[in-house]
């Protein structure tokens, strides 16, 4: 009889590497004149870091962390869900996910270690400020130690 493992070997995103994605996506954001609200989590969509840049809309706050959690479940960068399915699953999930552009997964070697969710500015804004913030930290992961 095979027996099944009872645990998983996960590699997951560290608060010091969401804080380097929350560096640079603040950069980005000061650079373009655009404040924000910029969310990391790790895989399983759990909070590590938070940035309310001066001037960002505080109603952006969930819609950041939402899209974040949203791109880590699903592995995909926010905004892609057909208007009808996304607009179901975020009445089903209470306002968990959400469909709105500014949310990237952070893959790494072929694994989802976490996510970065944007909102406050343009979609345009947002989806710039969150691609220099996992761009940051994936450029981090992959230097050479």
């Amino acid at each position: 009889m095979k027996i099944e493992p009872l645990s998983q070997n996960k590699h997951q995103l560290t608060y010091e590497g969401a804080a380097t994605a929350i560096k640079a996506a603040v950069a980005k954001c000061r650079e373009l004149s655009a404040p924000e609200c910029i969310a990391v989590v790790d895989a399983a969509g759990n909070l590590l870091a938070f940035a309310r840049v001066e001037g960002a809309a505080v109603l952006a706050r969930e819609p950041a962390i939402a899209k974040a959690a949203t791109s880590a479940a699903l592995g995909i960068p926010t905004g892609q869900i057909p208007f009808e399915f996304g607009a179901n699953l975020a009445f089903a999930s209470h306002g968990g996910i959400a469909n709105l552009g500014g949310g990237f997964p952070i893959v790494f070697r072929n694994e989802v270690l976490g996510a970065i969710g944007v909102g406050s500015g343009t979609t345009e804004q947002d989806v710039a400020v969150a691609e220099a913030g996992r761009d940051a930290l994936l450029s981090a992961l992959a230097a050479p130690v």
